[in-house]
């Protein structure tokens, strides 16, 4: 599938099977969180982020899981290492990324630098409603780190997160760590998460994606050319947006930065 990011072509190769869709649009039988919003129809914000002493420590402190992450993985790096350099102190070791990956994908929130209640607080003033992080379907409570390396298939492909079960009525948070620029930050479609299913073609269960297999079902294609955007918040700002946006895609086009970030989820408290 072709598409383009920010103007510029990029290439996506899916393989799976073909689901069949309906004019069925799933946030209609959704809370949507982003109603009450300004920014209800596109479906996403950026915005600034924590005051300032707290988000540098939430940077920090994330940076400084990534290292621990890379030295128990066998990859011993200073605390002044740079996470933006993060492909080339794992050089091209499947097995140690992979190590890495593993502890960063869930993550308790206990371990976040600052108090969840911090970021509960600044996504519930976006929205005008409290929301928590805490999962109602499954009572868990996890953030994630993302390494997005350069020219490397670490992304997941263009989805929504609610084609997977456990996402459904949540809104998600994007906050760059280290290397999110025009180029390597999470692409999205403003506007598609009022789409019916059967606007764009998906897989039915998961999918391989540039030769990785997912769990979450890919976008396979679109009779109309998509409009995906990549935000860019900046290193004060968080970006803000709906789980049944269509999102990821995003392939890191830098030349010579990882991108990190942090990737939470919050359901409604009331």
């Amino acid at each position: 599938m072709k598409a383009r990011i920010n103007q510029r072509d990029v290439t996506y190769h899916i393989e799976g099977e073909v689901a069949q869709t309906d004019g069925q649009v799933l946030l209609a039988s959704a809370v949507d969180l982003t109603a009450p919003t300004s920014w209800a129809a596109a479906g996403y914000t950026v915005a600034a982020g924590l005051p300032a002493p707290a988000q540098a420590q939430l940077r920090a402190g994330l940076a400084e899981l990534l290292r621990a992450a890379l030295r128990e993985a066998g990859v011993p790096v200073g605390a002044d290492f740079d996470v933006s350099h993060y492909h080339h102190a794992i050089a091209d070791d499947p097995a140690r990324h992979l190590a890495v990956v593993n502890q960063i994908r869930e993550i308790r929130q206990e371990r976040l630098p600052v108090p969840a209640a911090v970021l509960e607080a600044r996504v519930s003033e976006l929205l005008g409603r409290p929301v928590r992080a805490l999962n109602p379907w499954d009572g868990e409570r996890f953030f994630h780190l993302r390494i997005i390396r350069p020219h490397r298939p670490d992304n997941n492909p263009l989805h929504r997160d609610v084609w997977l079960p456990d996402y459904d009525d949540c809104i998600n948070l994007y906050l760059p760590v280290a290397g999110s620029t025009p180029d390597s930050a999470m692409p999205l479609v403003p506007g598609s998460h009022h789409w019916p299913e059967s606007r764009t073609g998906r897989t039915a269960e998961g999918a391989i994606y540039n030769g990785v297999r997912f769990t979450v079902p890919a976008l396979t294609g679109s009779p109309e050319p998509l409009k995906i955007v990549r935000p860019n918040p900046g290193s004060d700002e968080l970006l803000v947006f709906s789980p049944y946006l269509l999102h990821g895609g995003a392939i890191n086009l830098t030349p010579d930065t990882t991108r990190v970030s942090l990737e939470m989820r919050f359901w409604p408290a009331d």
